[in-house]
């Protein structure tokens, strides 16, 4: 007998829910389901609507007892008969996490035995599918930190780069915690996570396989063909290393197909539990042989038919004009007998499209994060200061003209620098160190800032010398001529801090920020910011008495959850750049 509902609104969303099982009989209703209803049913909360409900209910990390609060709040006598009658009477059936929901609402026991108890040795146990979420168990109170290691190697993260998703309640329990954006959750997908107690302390790392979500795992192994390394190691023998070591070439468990082009050889690689290729792993080859790739993670492209681009060794035959004599690599990237790993590769892209723009820049395979943050800031606040600073010559070669300061006179005197397009390249062709986001292809991509970065290399004596951390206030004087400038910033000083800033933005000045070192990691987990790590300020907001400020990280991605567009750009509280960082740096 059909239910007859008080509540109008919830009886139409039933209804559409017993037509959803008419053409799918085994259709069951979840967590998510469940709270559409129930959303309906708490509108009467504080004069909110039903869609503000649904929000509020639905937001990451959000506890189940407060969920239950929320819908009681605004339920009336008439809408908890209809919940009532859906759970007694209803056509289509609740699966048991969302019964126990419903039963909570209505102040019932719930006949579902509870969960298991926490497992000793990690202290964090996941119960049921991630149809809705994550779901287990832990310590009353702890914070559920999580990161998706089957999406992470297109980014930039590391494997315990985490975010906060979600609260244990008074009970230890924990639902609906979810990973947004790009480290959402798709069937199949690994979930590292662990549990963060009220002492600081955390639980042993816990790896989930998603499950649930959707009918059929169809998203493959994600491959970062940039940090795959090729060295000739003699002997007929290639070395294949990742070139950065602290992320993931690929998810743990996957398997990397390679083809040689030149002999149709074909070798596989299992992927280690921190994301890189085993120690000592070769394949056959030499110098300037290209490899194919192709991945599968055990469902997906199990043929390795299709591929997911290639990678070449550095060598064999293939040069570059090298028409002026190029800045030697980092020491990282020369090998035991101080020769490089990497080839170059001439590129012939436009130097600008549309003028400079902050997110031209992009770091690369270099720890010099103070240049591309200043002259991402640049950029933004004087971009034809940047325009003026790098001119083709038209033969292949292009003049890079910083300003040095004479300190007898105190004045600033040109210092002209020429370079030509070769660039350093990884094995899949992309440039290793700065490069533009308009495109890696050697024809088409932006030059202007990887020009820049070379010259200011070029400059100081190798890409060694700019390598290893400075201060982004040295290039602003490089670049502008004017003195650079550097402020400590404390919770103390936040309004003067704020005051420099919105002096320098208005005045079309660049302004910089640095993080504290890794001694203080601690200091940003979950936070989405990096320790020993230069940001660009891009401007300022106030918003009543509230004030932000915006910024960039330059590697063009990696920001605090919530801000949008994965594109490095974010809005931070000044309170948070207060405790999240340690200087300031300007010009005069």
């Amino acid at each position: 007998m059909p239910i007859r509902f008080n509540d109008t609104k919830l009886g139409s969303l039933y209804t559409n829910f017993e037509a959803q099982k008419r053409t799918n009989p085994n259709l069951k209703l979840g967590q998510e389901q469940v709270l559409q209803l129930v959303a309906l049913v708490g509108d009467g909360n504080r004069g909110w609507s039903a869609s503000k409900i649904a929000t509020e209910l639905a937001k990451p990390g959000v506890s189940r007892d407060a969920q239950i609060a929320l819908v009681k709040g605004g339920m009336t006598a008439n809408e908890k008969k209809d919940l009532a009658a859906i759970l007694d009477q209803g056509t289509v059936p609740l699966d048991p996490s969302a019964k126990q929901f419903l039963e909570a609402v209505l102040d019932r026991s719930s006949p579902q035995p509870p969960p298991p108890p926490p497992p000793a040795t990690s202290g964090l146990a996941v119960t049921g599918d991630q149809k809705n979420g994550l779901t287990g168990t832990t310590k009353a109170g702890a914070t559920i930190e999580a990161i998706n290691i089957s999406t992470a190697p297109g980014g930039r993260l590391h494997m315990d780069d985490t975010s906060v998703i979600g609260k244990a309640d008074a009970n230890g329990q924990f639902n609906m915690a979810k990973l947004t954006g790009d480290q959402a959750m798709r069937e199949g997908d690994l979930i590292r996570m662990r549990a963060r107690y009220a002492d600081g302390s955390t639980s042993d790392w816990l790896t989930v396989k998603a499950t649930g979500i959707a009918a059929k795992d169809t998203s493959n192994a994600t491959v970062a063909l940039f940090r795959i390394g090729m060295t000739d190691a003699g002997g007929g023998k290639v070395a294949v290393s990742n070139i950065n070591a602290s992320r993931q070439v690929s998810e743990p468990g996957a398997q990397l197909e390679f083809t040689t082009k030149r002999t149709g050889e074909k070798a596989r690689v299992t992927i280690t539990e921190t994301g890189g290729f085993p120690d000592g792993f070769k394949l056959n080859g030499k110098p300037g042989d290209s490899f194919a790739v192709a991945a599968s993670d055990g469902v997906n492209n199990t043929a390795f038919t299709e591929t997911v681009g290639n990678v070449t060794v550095p060598g064999g035959t293939a040069s570059t004009t090298d028409l002026i004599p190029d800045p030697a690599l980092h020491k990282d990237e020369l090998d035991g007998a101080g020769k490089p790993r990497f080839s170059k590769t001439n590129f012939t892209g436009p130097l600008f499209i549309d003028g400079a723009k902050p997110e031209d820049v992009q770091q690369g395979q270099i720890g010099d994060c103070y240049f591309p943050a200043a002259m991402a800031a640049i950029a933004k606040a004087n971009p034809d200061a940047i325009n003026n600073l790098v001119k083709d010559n038209g033969d292949g070669t292009y003049t890079v003209t910083f300003k040095q300061k004479d300190w007898a006179s105190g004045r600033f005197k040109d210092v002209a620098i020429k370079v030509d397009g070769d660039l350093y390249v990884r094995s899949y062709g992309g440039a290793l160190y700065g490069h533009s986001s308009n495109s890696s292809d050697p024809k088409k991509m932006e030059l202007w800032f990887p020009l820049v970065e070379k010259a200011y290399a070029q400059w100081k004596g190798s890409y060694n010398e700019i390598g290893n951390g400075g201060h982004s206030s040295n290039v602003f004087e490089a670049v502008l001529g004017k003195d650079g400038q550097d402020m400590y910033v404390s919770t103390g000083n936040l309004d003067r801090v704020f005051d420099t800033i919105k002096k320098a933005v208005d005045a079309k000045q660049p302004v910089a920020a640095g993080t504290y070192g890794e001694s203080e990691e601690a200091r940003y987990t979950n936070s989405g910011v990096y320790a020993d790590h230069a940001y660009s300020i891009l401007g300022y907001e106030q918003v009543g008495s509230e004030k932000f400020v915006i910024m960039r990280n330059p590697w063009g991605e990696s920001e605090p959850a919530g801000n949008g567009a994965n594109d490095g750009i974010f809005k931070l509280k000044l309170s948070e750049l207060g405790k999240l960082y340690q200087n300031l740096m300007y010009t005069n």
